[in-house]
């Protein structure tokens, strides 16, 4: 035992003589660390958002393609960091966009959080998909809520949602609730649950479900397309550079000329004695595994945008119902695919607690993501969606939702006579 002691101590002291020796890279390390949180912020501190709210439509007949297509438009703010200076000298940010769907006292409202310069790009692209839509500057609604919920008063219940898997593996999407096959076939929206249930909140009970997505480059399809391969048995292409291949025919050149010399017989090349390989294991995969590639490479064929969503269930501790966040998880897991994908909540982020110093913790946890929820702040990494899936958890409700509480226009618009004088 003795022995261990002095080996520790003899460690230890040759650790601190050598501080001189690492302690600069960890100084630097953290110098870094530090710098980069203290500009971004100031930089996100600096930046000027707005709150849309939009009333679609009455007639949205079809599937959420009409929102697909209008994330599809809002991929075009990518790229706004174009050089090092703005990244590490200014600080700057890839933009990011908030699409929040929010029930306050049984009334249901579409919000679009966004950058004002962003302003005209997004009513573009809703006006585009949907002419006969309403969409109006209002305040933040997070601002009727007490910032140091829970309180005496208020108290809420809330969570991030993270993928089961890897995020190259997909999320059942809208095109899976339709046969696609048959024209006559009703489209079961996923929405719908939702307003009924957020039509039915009390007065004072709140749910606020909000989705950041930011647009990030392709480089995560070519590793989606590196999964599909490995799943297939595909092999990896052989990236042996022309010098490389030079030196190696030359090689195998010089061994045959001098086995033929000296045994007066060719020597056989690697190449001639390989045995002939299926180019995939396609043919001997299951159906469900040939479903998985399938979606994969399904997922890798459309744009994709860094995610995250959060929600919670803030109420009155007087007509608190725990029940509401069993709902709220129910209408998540329509979105699940077992053999893919699901979302579930972050344990690191769930407002619950347990043994030790268990309701000083969730109180400490509540405080977070109400923090969170009113900042919308995106420093983490996300998981990608494309905007198929995108569009699946976040669109305006078809005419099928038959919720009475939806916010639909109640009437609608037409353009103005051709003949209208102008002064």
């Amino acid at each position: 035992m003795q022995e261990v002691f002095n080996l520790y101590f003899k460690l230890l002291n040759s650790f601190i003589e050598t501080t001189w020796l690492w302690s600069p890279f960890l100084l630097i390390v953290i110098f870094f660390k530090s710098w980069m949180y203290y500009i971004q912020r100031f930089y996100w501190q600096g930046l000027e958002w707005i709150i849309l709210e939009v009333k679609p439509p009455r007639e949205i007949e079809k599937t959420p393609k009409n929102m697909e297509q209008i994330f599809a438009g809002l991929w075009g703010a990518f790229g706004n960091v174009s050089t090092k200076y703005q990244k590490y000298v200014q600080g700057m940010l890839q933009d990011y966009f908030s699409f929040e769907v929010v029930g306050i006292n049984g009334e249901i409202h579409f919000y679009l959080r966004l950058l004002k310069k962003y302003r005209n790009l997004v009513e573009a692209q809703v006006y585009s998909q949907y002419p006969q839509a309403e969409i109006k500057e209002v305040e933040d609604y997070v601002g009727k809520i007490p910032p140091d919920v829970p309180n005496k008063k208020w108290d809420l219940w809330g969570c991030r949602l993270r993928f089961d898997r890897d995020s190259v593996y997909p999320i059942r999407t809208y095109q899976h609730l339709i046969d696609l096959t048959k024209s006559d076939q009703p489209f079961l929206d996923p929405l719908a649950s939702l307003m009924e249930f957020m039509g039915k909140l009390k007065y004072g009970e709140q749910l606020w479900i909000q989705v950041l997505f930011r647009p990030v480059a392709d480089a995560w399809r070519d590793k989606a397309r590196a999964l599909a391969d490995k799943l297939l048995g595909k092999k990896a292409a052989n990236l042996e550079g022309v010098i490389k291949t030079d030196i190696r025919t030359w090689k195998e050149s010089i061994q045959n000329v001098t086995h033929e010399f000296l045994v007066d017989k060719s020597l056989t090349s690697k190449t001639e004695i390989k045995k002939e390989e299926p180019p995939s294991l396609m043919m001997f995969l299951s159906p469900g595994e040939k479903d998985i590639i399938i979606g994969i490479e399904e997922k890798a064929s459309k744009k994709g945008y860094e995610a995250k969503i959060q929600w919670a269930y803030i109420a009155p501790r007087d007509i608190y119902s725990s029940g509401c966040i069993s709902a709220v998880m129910g209408i998540f897991n329509q979105f699940a695919n077992l053999n893919m994908n699901s979302l579930k909540p972050d344990m690191h982020t769930m407002t619950r607690a347990f043994y030790a110093f268990a309701k000083m913790r969730k109180a400490y946890k509540q405080r977070v993501l109400m923090r969170l929820l009113r900042t919308r702040s995106f420093w983490e990494r996300g998981y990608i969606l494309n905007i198929e899936e995108l569009a699946t958890i976040y669109h305006f409700p078809t005419i099928g939702v038959m919720a009475p509480m939806t916010p639909y226009i109640p009437i609608k618009k037409g353009g103005p006579p051709v003949d209208l004088p102008m002064e």
